[in-house]
């Protein structure tokens, strides 16, 4: 008895609360100029309306997103289809209001639309935080939530709608259909009758509510199928007679399997069906035809070289479940695959934790969105990754959240030619992990530490390829062994032959070319060598002479003390000698830790050089106003015992430019 009170109590507050909003609107409506657009001004910068989808299955097809925002809001509003969804949403927000009351049955459809849009419009007029919750996809079949939609956009309300699992999410995967294949018809019956549409009769058709058929009236209990019969005889002058068509529905309920009877569509005639019927049955048409293929598109978007090709290309199929000579070898294949030395399995970082919580937590976003550098610094995200987010742009967030390794490393090379602070860090780890034995995994620790979600072998190659791409780093003067040239200068932008500017050079995957008929004495294709003497080799040929069929110059690269004074050079050589390190480094750890020499590349002497040179050019770099003669002086007097001239050329070889791009395949000069 006390519990039958206290329901009888609580359905009178409900009506009172809804008698008394439905009097607000109306009362609104009639004291300011409510239809001709003045509401716009008055209600600008005010309130939010969020419109969020249930799914079709109770319950459990909410996104996290939308739970979070129903938590979160000042008001929430619902029309649903099922009780169970009902009681979910008033467990999450106990004062939440169902629409549903609009529907009484004695008035139009569209009628009870346009109030229920109006509800929700209401208290976001008031400067609420208002979340209207309708069934499946809320911008699919649902007039009331694109109403509230564009009219709070119109006038200036902050709006958002949120997708949901639809009915043809359900339908795809109930009866295993990829739209993708054929293309998909998606349409009403209503619609469909009513406006004499033409069917995609090579598509896949999905004919929605079929049970409710030219009802403009729904009441609580539903309706018949009075119409279907005219839908089906339409539906046989397209498909004949006896097409097979399914009749679905979908599971509302986690104990209950979707609904799924196919037939042909003369079964649909017989009166015993129409029992079957609900206002949520549905119908699904499988592809009668395949379309011809496009011939002169397939060559034009390189699917096919020739319209012969083309002619031989195959349909879409849908017989997915078959194991036909390509499957079998696909299949065989995989007992000698490995995984691909480019994989790069997804790290986990503090931001993709940050990033998938603000995902969830509508709250936290809010907090994000008014001041995201106190809120990141609260969730203990590193610099770097503050700086990527803060920028809002989504490339540099999935890059943030998935780093590349070879993105990483071309941002992480770049900083180390041109930041010697950094480098010098960077050094300093690199020597205190050489001889350990997780030297690199220790070394690859502290990048990630820094921001740089990398590996060794990345730096590596990312530092080969701006050798191949970029003459700056081949700079020196090369002493060759044919006397008529003498020797080949790169100096930054300008190449000479004995002092003889070269016209138009191009630098290309570590070969440098140039012909007489641009002006030149000689022809030439030069090739640059990754070795520690930095030598060249290739082929020089006079203007009236015919190209060699062997190569017949090498050269070696030679040194001056003249060189860089300004600042910029200095850091650039300063990142040359951490990448001459970097090499020693990632060479071959195993045979550093055993002091051994017998690896391919750079020698242990060579090693050593390169510390030297990295530990003058380090003390130098860092004492900004420190001029070229200091340089020249540390170099003789702490360097003569190691060959004196190796030191030179290394602070001889700068990277020009302060930053470079990594994937340009030819430099013109």
């Amino acid at each position: 008895m006390a519990v039958s009170q206290t329901m009888s109590q609580m359905e009178m507050e409900t009506q009172k609360r809804w008698n008394c909003l439905s009097s607000m609107i109306g009362m609104e409506a009639k004291k300011r100029d409510f239809f001709t657009g003045n509401v716009t001004a008055s209600c600008a910068g005010k309130g939010r309306l969020v419109i969020v989808g249930s799914g079709i299955r109770c319950a459990g097809q909410f996104t996290t997103e939308a739970i979070s925002h129903i938590k979160n809001a000042d008001k929430v509003l619902y029309f649903v289809s099922d009780p169970v969804t009902e009681t979910y949403i008033r467990d999450l927000f106990p004062g939440a209001m169902d629409l549903g009351v609009f529907f009484d049955g004695s008035k139009d459809r569209y009628d009870s639309c346009v109030q229920m849009a109006e509800a929700c419009l209401f208290f976001a007029r008031q400067g609420l935080y208002t979340v209207a919750i309708f069934p499946g996809h809320p911008g699919i079949s649902s007039l009331t939530s694109l109403r509230a939609m564009q009219i709070a956009k119109k006038q200036g309300i902050c709006t958002e709608m949120l997708p949901g699992i639809s009915l043809e999410d359900s339908l795809f995967s109930d009866l295993g259909i990829d739209p993708s294949y054929n293309g998909l018809q998606n349409i009403g019956a209503t619609d469909f009758l009513l406006y004499d549409r033409r069917l995609l009769t090579d598509a896949h058709v999905v004919i929605k509510h079929v049970g409710c058929i030219g009802e403009q009236c729904v009441t609580p209990k539903g309706v018949g199928a009075s119409n279907l019969s005219i839908l089906v005889k339409q539906l046989q002058k397209v498909y004949g007679p006896d097409y097979g068509v399914v009749h679905y529905y979908p599971s509302q309920y986690p104990t209950c399997k979707p609904f799924m009877d196919r037939r042909p569509l003369s079964d649909f005639l017989k009166p015993e069906m129409y029992k079957t019927f609900t206002p949520f049955s549905h119908f699904y048409i499988p592809p009668m035809s395949t379309s011809c293929i496009n011939k002169e598109m397939a060559v034009q978007l390189g699917i096919a070289c020739d319209l012969n090709m083309a002619l031989r290309l195959g349909v879409p199929t849908s017989c997915l479940d078959v194991y036909g000579p390509r499957e079998k070898q696909a299949i065989t294949d995989m007992a000698s695959w490995r995984v691909p030395s480019g994989y790069w399995r997804t790290p986990v970082s503090g931001a993709s934790r940050y990033l998938a919580h603000i995902g969830m937590d509508v709250g936290v976003l809010q907090r994000h969105m008014l001041s995201p550098l106190s809120v990141m610094t609260m969730h203990g995200l590193s610099p770097f990754e503050t700086t990527q987010i803060v920028t809002g742009d989504p490339l540099k967030l999935f890059l943030t959240a998935k780093p590349d390794p070879t993105y990483a490393a071309h941002a992480l090379v770049t900083r180390l030619c041109v930041d010697p602070v950094f480098a010098s860090s960077c050094v300093a780890t690199g020597r205190r992990c050489q001889y350990e034995a997780d030297g690199e995994e220790m070394l690859g620790r502290w990048l990630c530490q820094q921001g740089y979600e990398t590996t060794a072998d990345a730096v590596q190659r990312v530092f080969g390829e701006i050798q191949m791409a970029h003459p700056s780093m081949w700079i020196g003067s090369y002493t060759t062994n044919i006397s008529d040239v003498g020797s080949i200068q790169i100096q930054g932008s300008k190449i000479m032959i004995n002092n003889a500017i070269v016209v138009q050079p191009v630098f290309k995957d570590g070969i440098m070319t140039w012909s007489s008929t641009c002006g030149n004495v000689y022809n030439a294709c030069i090739k640059f060598l990754h070795d520690a003497k930095c030598t060249i080799e290739g082929k020089i040929w006079g203007c009236n002479e015919q190209e060699p069929t062997v190569c017949n110059v090498t050269g070696e690269r030679q040194f001056t003390m003249g060189g860089p004074s300004s600042m910029l050079e200095r850091t650039i050589n300063f990142g040359f000698a951490t990448k001459l390190l970097w090499t020693a480094l990632m060479k071959n750890w195993a045979c550093l830790r055993s002091m051994g020499d017998n690896y391919t590349g750079m020698s242990f002497a060579d090693i050593e050089k390169a510390n030297m040179a990295l530990a003058i050019a380090e003390e130098v770099l860092l004492k900004t106003k420190t001029d070229y003669q200091t340089i020249t002086q540390l170099a003789s007097s702490q360097f003569d015992a190691m060959e004196g001239t190796w030191l030179s050329a290394d602070m001889r070889c700068p990277f020009t430019g302060s930053v470079f791009i990594p994937h340009v395949p030819t430099v013109c000069i």
